[in-house]
């Protein structure tokens, strides 16, 4: 039987302990309270009458179970430390201590507007729903970095009317190995004068400003708990402006074309040239536009993609279905793109915001968004296009918040680890009403989640990691795999049969698992028609859509003969062992017609071998061996179902039994 115990613990998350309160002293617990653990059955008012030179008296229960109470004492009598030792020390008094002042576990930025910044914490201010936000807050109590664990500065770059460069919100990220304006490519990248960035338009470094794409700016990365305006997703992410948001498809792919190459760049040089970019962000596209229309606008975020980038698009401003009626960027099928429709502060998709099952991934805020605008203004707007922005800031906030291995790993795997930073965003959403059925994940952009995700992301676990079979001819059978997710989040899970041999078929082919959850997966054999030999094949997991684990299957057929045609029968009947069940040991009884070898072995319900009974060349007549339920190691087996095949000479006989401990 288990034996449970009580630990007494104190619990700090989602609370952190104040090291300042603003009007005790700077104290960081109530004067003249503390709370006190009494030994079981010792006199309250005794304790009181022992302390009375301080006027201790009890003030509330806490906790009846572990009698735990919140006494008042006169603060200022004597030092309250002084008070805290003597109170520990009384022979009735088990533990005591300050009620300390707590915060909430969250790191609330000094910026002027932030309180009207409801898609980054929603209070209910202006209407809204509680907790209808991101939770920004609490993913800045985790990181607020700008600049990777390796070192790397995490830049995204922002395509859209252009950027007002100057403004004291963003920081807007310079090309230092290019001299500005000498009318030289000094860094020899392919683009003249690139020191603040690009304009697609005029195909040179002069940046223009515009209020939407400052706007944009800003809601993905304007400079946080800086005293003034508004706080971006990641407060220290520098902002590659580009313009580039042209009817024109030539002048997106230029715009595109440039991070292309500045990442690139990055990565052929080892950082010395180019640009850490982690996301590009498009608020812009073409209402209805089919993508078979526009390969080469859909091909550069496969491009990006493979260079470690991912990339975000704002879907329509109309309630339109996209799977339906189409959108560019939002309709292209890249693996590196992010497809965003707008969330308003009551937690419901707006209705002017497009939407689709296979086309469109997820919500994000994107209703009366305060952000930067032109000149060192701030203001509000609305549209998928501020949606998209809160995605790829919370993109970047995946690389600040990524440990040092991780992003070693995506040193060496660009593409994969980017994909996995976008499944993260994917499976961190808080799922949504309003989106469900009608988008991809149906959930609205959680950056605390997805963060969360990558610190513990899901982990596959298989039981057994080899599968061995023994099967006669024309026979039926059955085994099990155990897939379990071992670390956090949910694993979804597809599995296939490499070359699916006909042998072999599974009861089911996919599922979903959350934290220590487990499928049992039973898996079905048949060997009809199958000529005496060893098979094999392999089990493929897909889960989470880019990682995989395999599973090796090996079959061995064994012949179809009876064997009562050369062993005689006596009571109990050769086909029976006795005991079955059985707890201590079995026995098994054999008469022989004339001498043979004989072998007894034991498999478990996985088709593992667990034990093997030989007798070699042993003369005919009666012959009796026993099994004590140990395997060839001389370990205990588990209770469970069993199976023993006999093999004399030629003759094979397959039976089932049960061991019960």
């Amino acid at each position: 039987m288990k034996k449970f115990y009580l630990l007494l613990v104190v619990v700090l998350f989602p609370f952190l302990i104040s090291n300042e309160t603003s009007d005790n002293n700077g104290k960081n617990y109530v004067p003249g309270e503390l709370m006190i653990q009494i030994i079981p059955g010792k006199n309250l008012q005794l304790i009181e009458s022992d302390f009375s030179s301080i006027n201790l008296k009890s003030k509330l229960l806490l906790s009846k179970r572990m009698n735990i109470w919140l006494f008042e004492f006169a603060s200022g009598i004597i030092s309250d430390k002084e008070v805290l030792s003597d109170i520990k020390n009384h022979k009735s008094i088990l533990e005591a201590q300050f009620n300390h002042f707590i915060s909430l576990r969250e790191t609330i930025p000094n910026d002027t507007y932030f309180n009207e910044q409801w898609a980054l914490k929603n209070t209910g201010q202006s209407g809204g729903v509680p907790d209808a936000d991101i939770d920004a807050t609490d993913a800045w109590d985790i990181t607020t970095e700008g600049v990777t664990a390796l070192g790397d500065t995490i830049v995204v770059a922002i395509i859209d009317g252009g950027v007002y460069i100057d403004h004291e919100d963003l920081d807007c990220g310079k090309n230092y190995n290019e001299i500005p304006n000498n009318n030289i490519d000094d860094d020899n990248n392919g683009y003249i004068d690139d020191f603040d960035g690009w304009n697609a338009y005029s195909h040179t470094g002069n940046v223009v400003s515009d209020d939407h794409g400052t706007h944009v700016a800003g809601i993905a990365a304007a400079i946080g708990n800086n005293g003034i305006g508004v706080s971006g997703v990641n407060w220290n992410a520098k902002i590659m402006p580009i313009a580039g948001s042209s009817t024109v498809e030539s002048t997106v792919v230029e715009a595109y074309g440039y991070v292309l190459e500045m990442r690139a760049s990055y990565n052929e040089t080892g950082g010395e040239q180019g640009a850490f970019v982690v996301a590009t962000n498009a608020s812009f596209g073409v209402d209805l536009g089919q993508p078979e229309d526009y390969p080469l606008w859909g091909a550069i975020y496969d491009s990006l993609g493979i260079q470690g980038v991912l990339s975000t698009g704002a879907t329509v401003n109309h309630n339109w279905n996209i799977d339906e009626v189409g959108d560019v960027p939002t309709a292209f099928a890249s693996d590196y793109l992010i497809t965003v429709t707008n969330t308003k502060n009551t937690d419901v998709k707006n209705t002017y915001a497009g939407y689709g099952l296979t086309t469109i991934d997820l919500g994000a805020p994107g209703t009366m968004i305060k952000s930067t605008r032109v000149n060192n203004n701030y203001g509000n707007k609305s549209g998928t296009s501020m949606a998209t922005p809160h995605v790829t800031g919370a993109i970047s906030m995946l690389f600040a918040a990524a440990d040092s291995s991780l992003l070693i790993q995506y040193q060496e795997d660009l593409p994969g680890v980017a994909l996995m930073m976008k499944q993260y965003i994917l499976d961190g959403v808080d799922f949504n009403a309003s989106l469900q059925n009608i988008t991809v994940t149906g959930g609205r952009l959680n950056v605390y989640n997805s963060i969360l995700l990558l610190q513990n992301p899901p982990f596959l676990s298989l039981n057994p990691d080899v599968i061995n079979i023994v099967l006669e001819q024309e026979t039926q059978d059955s085994t099990t795999l155990e897939i379990t997710n071992t670390g956090g989040g949910t694993l979804n899970y597809t599995i296939s049969i490499e070359n699916q041999p006909d042998w072999i078929s599974l009861e089911q082919y996919e599922g979903s698992l959350e934290e220590d959850e487990t499928d049992t997966v039973k898996i079905y054999f048949n060997t009809s028609g199958m000529n005496v030999d060893n098979y094999d094949c392999m089990l493929n997991i897909l889960y989470n859509y880019y990682n995989y684990d395999s599973v090796p299957v090996y079959l061995e057929v064994t012949p179809l003969i009876n064997i009562e045609d050369n062993l005689q029968q006596k009571s109990p009947a050769l086909s029976d062992n006795y005991p079955n069940p059985f707890s201590n040991s079995t026995t098994f009884e054999i008469f022989l017609n004339e001498p043979s070898e004989i072998i007894i072995e034991i498999y478990n319900i996985n088709g593992q071998l667990v034990k093997t009974i030989s007798k070699g060349n042993v003369l005919s007549g009666l012959h009796t061996f026993k099994w004590d339920g140990r395997n060839n190691n001389g370990v205990e087996l588990e209770s469970g179902i069993y199976f023993y095949r006999l093999k004399a000479d030629k003759n094979v006989l397959r039976k089932k039994m049960v061991l019960v401990k």
